[in-house]
């Protein structure tokens, strides 16, 4: 929309412009020095605001190409962290309720919501959530939510090099002595 404003005053200048340099030559006289000034003023107007609208045009294109850029990288995430997940979870051998019930902790989603949710007591809630602890080998959610962040951030599948992990990411995954990469 800016930019339409944009090219919508510069076109109506070039005509002002324009217009004005055919009188000057209608008259067939030297212009006056004040004429002229007003005349190369309005040429560098002109010009600043071409030169906005190419500066806006390429500033929306390479806005456009990081949003998509953000989009796809997302949903590879997404994706990514969706695949480790199952491959999780079919590794713990989780019941079809520890699944579920382990995704709505791992969005944070409260025992007591959890239970309203599944239109079950909050002990069969909690029951679940402690096998999967058990079967995680973790003792709490953020300590599962760990496991699968690491396994996210060093999953093979997303190719992401350790060089370019945070370092102190990178080190304490060298003390526990895993691999990293």
């Amino acid at each position: 929309m800016i930019v339409a404003l944009y090219f919508f005053c510069a076109l109506v200048f070039g005509i002002d412009i324009i217009l004005e340099i055919g009188h000057e030559m209608r008259e067939e006289q030297h212009p006056s020095f004040s004429s002229t000034v007003h005349l190369v003023m309005e040429l560098f107007a002109e010009a600043a605001l071409i030169f906005a609208v190419i500066l806006s045009c390429q500033s929306y294109f390479r806005l456009r190409e990081i949003s998509k850029h953000e989009h796809d990288l997302g949903h590879a995430i997404r994706t990514g962290f969706d695949k480790i997940l199952m491959a999780k979870f079919h590794a713990w051998s989780l019941t079809k309720s520890e699944r579920e019930i382990a995704v709505l902790a791992i969005r944070g989603v409260s025992i007591a919501e959890i239970s309203v949710h599944r239109k079950s007591k909050e002990g069969t809630v909690k029951s679940h959530l402690h096998n999967v602890y058990v079967k995680a080998s973790v003792g709490s959610r953020s300590e599962l939510l760990a496991v699968l962040m690491d396994e996210l951030l060093y999953s093979h599948d997303l190719s992401l090099d350790p060089v370019h992990t945070p370092t102190m990411v990178h080190d304490i995954n060298q003390a526990r002595g895993q691999s990293v990469g």
